[in-house]
């Protein structure tokens, strides 16, 4: 489970564009997971991969996107 974890983390950070500062990837990695853990336990509104990606954009990435 863990390792799936890490691999989603991965895939959404990448797919995301964040570029995380040093020591960052730790902390973040354990609030992802416990997140996961709660939606799967306690469940959402929402199916978690649903929230919408304008929320995350960096600042500045929807002007590149034309």
């Amino acid at each position: 489970m863990a390792k799936r974890i890490e691999d989603q983390f991965a895939a959404d950070t990448e797919l995301l564009g964040l570029k995380l500062l040093s020591g960052q990837e730790s902390s973040l990695l354990a609030a992802y997971g416990a997140l996961r853990e709660m939606v799967k336990t306690m469940g959402a509104d929402y199916p978690f991969e649903a929230e919408p990606a304008h929320v995350f954009l960096p600042l500045g990435a929807a002007e590149h996107r034309s």
